[in-house]
């Protein structure tokens, strides 16, 4: 048995890239998680994926500099499939992410719903901030990286004209109305940056 369900799992795995972060549920389709995860100990042993922490795994991807860790939004949307859970980049990420600012922020946080410990790969920690769901109002859509970088930027700077025009230029006008209902449940003030930055768009 356990030799056909290590079939199972390395063609699940293997029909994914080189960077692809995967925990347990992605199996879950097989039905029996314990032989599961046994064959995913077993391979973790011989080299052929890795384990992030206990629970979490990805494909090794090599180059001519050596590995190549697996990227944040990767190991996000593992933990989205996993916990059925919504994640928006918070503060300086969000503006990073953006192009909204070259700096590279020292932490990679992420709101979240869920209580969830920081996940060390590489020289890079990801950690997580619990906020209420109302927060996340968005994120399925795409559109709640703009308010959180809106709301990091704070009232006086966001209302800028430089701001809300370089926001404009980075939003597609298809995005305009997620944006605008995203916005219902945050500050008056963010509401009214948005309605400014879709007049522009317009």
């Amino acid at each position: 048995m356990i030799n056909n369900y290590t079939n199972k799992v390395k063609e699940i795995i293997f029909n994914h890239n080189s960077g692809w972060v995967f925990t347990h549920m992605d199996f879950n389709s097989l039905g029996n998680m314990a032989t599961v995860e046994r064959v995913l100990s077993r391979m973790v042993l011989s080299g052929e994926i890795k384990r992030i922490r206990r629970g979490i795994y990805y494909i090794p991807e090599n180059s001519r500099w050596g590995e190549v860790p697996p990227s944040q939004s990767n190991i996000i949307k593992a933990l989205s499939r996993a916990m059925n859970t919504d994640f928006i980049p918070d503060g300086a990420n969000a503006l990073y992410q953006l192009g909204l600012t070259q700096q590279v922020p020292m932490k990679q946080v992420y709101l979240t719903d869920k209580q969830i410990s920081t996940i060390s790969i590489g020289k890079t920690d990801i950690e997580f901030k619990k906020v209420s769901s109302k927060k996340l109002s968005g994120a399925k859509s795409g559109v709640s990286v703009y308010l959180s970088a809106l709301e990091y930027l704070g009232k006086e700077e966001a209302f800028q004209e430089s701001v809300k025009s370089r926001v404009a230029n980075t939003i597609k006008k298809s995005m305009l109305g997620k944006l605008e209902e995203a916005s219902e449940s945050r500050a008056v003030w963010v509401r009214e940056v948005v309605k400014d930055i879709t007049r522009r768009v317009s």
